[in-house]
């Protein structure tokens, strides 16, 4: 099999031109305007470099993978199964539940009546088309030049989902949604974005999974964005858990405004290879930004993880924090990087990442600082070790079985980041999770 790796055409294949783009927006009835947004993604794909810090090629290979065999899935028909909603666990509660062809949105009448809106773009446009584009020129003034991949997410998204939340509006609720991808060979593409007013609070999660039991080749990508406004409160999480012939590429930007704090928790198992690049830009004084990762990797698996503080503003709080389990000859990279300009006075900044390795597993820790202002606290640590064999032999002697005494250190080794993201209710939805995808291996 061929390996694409040339910055030409590694994604040029032949449901990623201009003449596809413009058959996808006509066949969703778009307006003009929509149409025009997608073409400026796929110039701005066209014009980008895959990685600014020339390191993508270096970790990211996309060996046993070739876009050109899969098939653009776009036979999105706007109606879903409302049975689906029932197959995933009481605990979980979506809100939304996305598959291949069809979206399902159950948003409870009560965040309706205080103005929340979470269901597509499209439907958006329908209800309050000057609403629509106000969001959309939020979003594309930050975002326009922010990935190459990400961009081409954007222009060939079939669905566009937009999570709204007004001013002062606290939603004690979970806002969920679910992505299934059950069909293989096909690549298919998404944009979401989360929108929280001035004062609002809320916790809301993406989870990424398939139904699909072969090992056919499948690619799901998309773009997020997240802007936090003065005062806000949010917190979200990510669980990516596809099958293991999926390749996951996710593009994703915050924005935080004065007082604001955002805490995301990105929980990595599943899929053949998984690249996140991950942006948060604290531009309002005294705005707070947490980007936590946990990788748990098996097999062949690969995890490719570029997390970006920058403080922009005054007073700022940034900290980014992984902890990577890899065991058989599954391997991980996160490049971490804090920027200070001149303008970000009083930031204070914390990069910690580690690993642990188990059998041939690989962790790479990659941690930089780019400082231009003297009045600044940042710091930065890295380490990489092997399963402690010593802890293991500590555990037996006080009567745990060696396969418990290696499963207790394995699972322990997240909870340093479970705990630091401080919500007990998705907490434990990725807890059970990884205790599945345990079991599932043994």
């Amino acid at each position: 099999m061929k390996i694409y790796m040339s910055n030409v055409e590694l994604f040029d294949t032949n449901y990623t031109n201009m003449d596809k783009l413009i058959e996808l927006s006509q066949s969703l009835n778009e307006p003009k305007w929509l149409l025009e947004r997608r073409k400026n993604a796929y110039h701005t794909y066209q014009e980008l470099p895959y990685d600014k810090d020339h390191l993508f090629y270096k970790y990211t290979t996309f060996k046993d993978f070739n876009p050109k065999s899969l098939t653009h899935n776009w036979k999105y028909n706007g109606e879903g199964n409302h049975e689906l909603l029932k197959t995933y666990e009481q605990n979980l509660k979506p809100f939304m539940v996305e598959t291949t062809n069809s979206l399902q949105s159950s948003l409870p009448e009560d965040l309706q009546k205080l103005g929340v809106f979470f269901d597509t773009l499209h439907n958006l446009i329908k209800i309050d088309e000057v609403r629509a584009k106000k969001i959309i020129s939020m979003v594309d003034k930050s975002t326009s030049k922010f990935d190459k991949l990400g961009s081409l997410s954007r222009a060939f998204a079939v669905n566009i989902i937009v999570l709204y939340v007004p001013k002062n509006v606290i939603i004690t609720e979970i806002i969920g949604k679910i992505t299934q991808i059950n069909n293989s060979t096909t690549a298919n593409f998404g944009e979401f974005i989360a929108i929280f007013e001035d004062g609002s609070q809320a916790t809301y999660y993406n989870i990424y999974n398939d139904n699909s039991n072969d090992n056919n080749a499948k690619l799901y990508s998309i773009i997020e964005t997240v802007i936090v406004g003065d005062n806000a409160r949010v917190k979200s999480f990510q669980l990516q858990d596809f099958n293991p012939s999926a390749v996951f590429l996710l593009s994703k930007y915050s924005e935080i405004n004065r007082y604001g704090v955002y805490r995301n928790l990105s929980h990595l198992q599943g899929g053949h290879l998984s690249r996140q690049n991950s942006f948060i830009d604290l531009i309002g004084d005294n705005a707070e930004g947490y980007d936590l990762f946990t990788m748990f990797g098996q097999n062949k698996q690969r995890f490719d993880v570029k997390s970006e503080l920058k403080h922009t503003a005054k007073s700022t709080i940034g900290q980014t924090h992984a902890r990577q389990v890899m065991m058989d000859k599954s391997e991980a990279v996160l490049r971490g990087l804090i920027v200070i300009p001149e303008s970000g006075y009083d930031a204070d900044s914390w990069l910690t990442t580690a690993g642990m390795t188990v059998g041939q597993g690989k962790v790479n820790s990659i941690p930089a600082l780019q400082i231009d202002q003297n009045e600044v606290a940042a710091a930065h640590a890295a380490s990489v070790e092997p399963l402690n064999e010593e802890l293991v032999f500590y555990l037996k002697a006080r009567g745990v079985n060696e396969k418990e005494a290696r499963e207790m250190l394995i699972k322990g080794y997240f909870e340093y980041v479970f705990k630091l993201f401080n919500d007990i209710n998705s907490i434990e939805i990725l807890r059970d999770s990884l205790n599945l995808k345990w079991d599932l291996s043994l």
